[in-house]
């Protein structure tokens, strides 16, 4: 966060001093992509009727009740190759591998809660604010 503003100050000072208009488009490149990474990154998860919503600004990722075969919250190794994801700015969301999991996705903010979905395409974790809770109410969920 602070080479977002770092940077572009930077850059107006450095087009004030050599009277390069260039240089304020310093810090562009870097605020461009944490304005797409924050896109992606997970802000709430909801049980809707069609299956579990993790709710993002470009748009919900929804796991159909009928891919997950379980859900726990035992732990597991959140660690890994990042595939194509975040791994530490506004939470660790997208796809990654260990050899533990194998291939895996994350869509989580807080690694104190999370829950684990064993569903038919591999392993994904979430950190919904009430993990004990959510775990129960999908467990009635994905059982019926």
């Amino acid at each position: 966060m602070l080479a977002v503003v770092v940077l572009p100050l930077l850059g107006v000072m450095l087009a004030a001093r050599t009277g390069e208009p260039l240089w304020l488009v310093l810090g562009a490149p870097l605020a461009l992509g944490y304005l797409v990474m924050s896109r992606f990154a997970p802000v709430g998860y909801s049980l809707a009727p069609g299956g579990v919503h993790v709710e993002r600004r470009a748009g919900p990722v929804v796991i159909p009740y009928r891919d997950i075969r379980a859900v726990d919250r035992a732990p597991r190794p959140i660690t890994g190759l990042s595939v194509m994801g975040s791994n530490g700015v506004f939470g660790r969301f997208g796809q990654f591998w260990n050899l533990r999991l194998g291939f895996y996705r994350l869509f989580v903010t807080d690694g104190r809660k999370i829950v684990w979905l064993q569903t038919a395409g591999g392993w994904v974790a979430l950190s919904p604010d009430r993990p004990d809770e959510f775990v129960e109410r999908l467990s009635g969920k994905i059982a019926g």
